[in-house]
């Protein structure tokens, strides 16, 4: 069962928690060390008020518990030990609410020595918490005829108060804030922030470590001086020490705070505000005013000569570079966009350019065609076309530009444009390759070229004239039978001489007769460990696949490319055709 807890019980537990840290840290002093009547320097002295400042009532409450089963542990009188109490409750809350009237925040941060400003603050409270110590203590102590309101004693009593303040004081706070920093990070999401102790909080922790040490040695000094020259007690020698002790401390403690606050001033400050606004820039850099204001407050520490005036021209240098680049880049992305919206519009035009429509002569049953086309890039060299050139001749092409991208794509709309029109013309494959050679070398100062294969498919008696340009070698299925590699005397490819000449072959079609076109990216498509899919590969996989239909088999074989291929980039045009024969046209129907 979860328990909940209201402020009710949040009290108790400070009640609580107070009184015993009370108790244990008394004890031993008032039962063990009763010489640290008037020289100790007990962290219960800086426990209440410091409490107190933090919780509030309930610390002061608890605290003043302590004191009176400590006082009454201590054999003090009943009336003794309960003025003492209502004393800790005083040094409780009279630092609860200067505090709070010296603070104005209410968010947790108010406990945070993260500026001298706060630092001086704390020591004014704990001066004023300390005047009241002494004020209290000496009436206490005069009226039970302990000792005179003004002595030695007192003395030692507010220099001891104070000092523990700060001693005892500056490090909880400093802990507790941290604690608390590191308690909400662990029940946030931002689990991996790293907090840390600011420079300002490590100033002061440095400096009350470097004092405890030099307060250390200077009483060691005076105490072995002052056995070795005199015969004086040891209480007396205990209280010079002290003395010189305290005045060691405050001194260092003041010079250490005019330091600090220079390096606060100089340091701390400027390097903190170059930090935020390092942050602001991260977040706010796409906004023109802001990046003005966090220009302008990095030219307030840019006529510095130290390294934080070198680091605030660094950051205007940087601001200014930033927004050069940021522009250079805001163009460059509208440019990148425009190009990518016209290599778009280009590869859809590119895409309507072939034919995309299956079946694509309906009226035909002899035979059954489908194609595809899949550029590496937006546009691409690959091409692939078929045609009527009467009722009587059907034409197949499938070609490869080399190159890539958008010269590849004009050159591949030349290159099919021209076999087409040459094609209708009536002309012999071998003499159309011929003319689209002659005619595409004029001129190509760039050099690319075009391999394609060409075949004329006479419907009525299956007779398949063809020609290659340089083309890879397309696979044919007899009636029966299993694929083959339709091997035939390439010529040379299109395009880079006008006097290369090309051979016409021919073949009979029979009746469930199959041929596959296709370009080098279906057999160099390259795997992550650089494998290619080869020749071996496409026969065996038409092989298996012989019984599918045209657009089934190639797009499995697409599928199966996809899947070989896996995380490895596309370094060329994929495009297949295949080409079912299922009957021979009668007659009758051309005529």
């Amino acid at each position: 069962m979860k328990i909940k807890t209201n402020r009710y019980e949040n009290a108790g537990i400070i009640f609580l928690l107070s009184g015993f840290l009370f108790l244990i840290l008394t004890i031993p002093f008032q039962m063990w060390m009763s010489i640290a009547n008037i020289t100790e320097m007990r962290p219960d002295t800086a426990l209440t008020p410091v409490l107190g400042l933090i919780f509030g009532l309930p610390a002061a409450l608890g605290c003043a518990a302590g004191n009176l089963a400590a006082d009454l542990l201590s054999g003090y009188e009943i009336s003794y030990a309960m003025i003492g109490s209502l004393q800790q409750i005083l040094y409780g809350m009279v630092p609860y609410f200067l505090w709070r009237r010296l603070n104005t925040e209410r968010d947790g941060s108010e406990f945070c020595l993260d500026s001298i400003a706060r630092m001086l603050r704390f020591c004014l409270v704990m001066l004023i918490d300390s005047l009241l110590i002494v004020l209290c203590t000496g009436i206490l102590n005069q009226a039970y005829s302990v000792t005179d309101f003004i002595s030695i004693q007192n003395l030692y009593l507010f220099f001891k108060s104070f000092d523990a303040g700060l001693l005892y004081g500056c490090p909880i706070l400093i802990g507790g804030h941290f604690l608390q920093r590191y308690l909400e990070n662990l029940r946030s999401d931002e689990r991996k922030k790293v907090f840390t102790f600011s420079l300002n909080e490590r100033m002061i922790i440095n400096t009350i470590i470097t004092g405890i040490g030099i307060c250390f040695l200077i009483g060691a000094s005076v105490y072995v001086t002052d056995r070795l020259n005199t015969s004086e007690s040891t209480l007396s020698l205990w209280g010079q020490m002290y003395l010189f002790e305290m005045v060691a401390f405050n001194f260092y403690f003041a010079l250490s705070m005019g330091f600090m606050w220079f390096t606060e001033k100089r340091i701390a400050l400027p390097i903190e505000n170059l930090s935020k606004i390092a942050k602001r820039y991260y977040v706010a850099h796409s906004d023109d005013v802001k990046r003005r204001e966090m220009m302008e407050e990095c030219e307030k520490y840019a006529g510095d000569s130290t390294e934080v005036g070198n680091l605030a021209r660094s950051y205007i240098t940087m601001i200014r570079d930033m927004e050069l680049y940021m522009e250079d880049l805001k163009s460059a992305t509208a440019e990148k966009e425009r190009i990518n919206t016209e290599l778009s519009l280009a590869s859809d035009i590119q895409a309507h350019m072939l034919p995309c429509i299956f079946p694509p002569f309906p009226e035909h049953e002899e035979f059954e065609l489908y194609a595809t086309m899949t550029p590496a890039k937006e546009v691409g060299g690959d091409f692939y076309d078929f045609f009527m050139l009467d009722e009587n001749h059907l034409a197949i092409v499938i070609a490869d530009v080399s190159g890539k991208g958008v010269p590849a794509a004009l050159f591949m709309v030349i290159a099919k444009t021209l076999i087409k029109n040459q094609a209708q013309t009536g002309q012999e494959v071998n003499e159309v390759f011929a003319n689209v050679n002659r005619l595409l070398s004029e001129g190509n100062d760039m050099g690319l070229f075009v391999t394609a294969w060409m075949g004329i498919l006479e419907l009525t008696s299956g007779k398949l004239t063809y020609a290659n340009a340089g083309h890879e070698a397309p696979l044919l299925k007899l009636k029966g039978g299993k694929f083959v590699y339709l091997e035939s005397k390439p010529g040379f490819v299109l395009a880079l001489t006008d006097f290369a000449g090309y051979q016409k072959n021919e073949l009979y079609l029979q009746p469930g007769d199959r041929l596959f076109l296709y370009t080098d990216g279906v057999t160099e498509a390259t795997d992550t460990d650089k494998q290619l899919y080869g020749k071996e590969r496409l026969l065996e996989f038409m092989n298996k696949h012989s019984s599918d239909g045209t657009e089934e088999v190639l797009r499995k074989l697409k599928t199966e490319l996809d899947q070989f291929v896996g995380e490895a980039p596309q370094f060329d045009d994929i495009t297949m055709l295949m080409l079912d024969f299922r009957k021979h046209a009668q007659e009758e129907a051309v005529l």
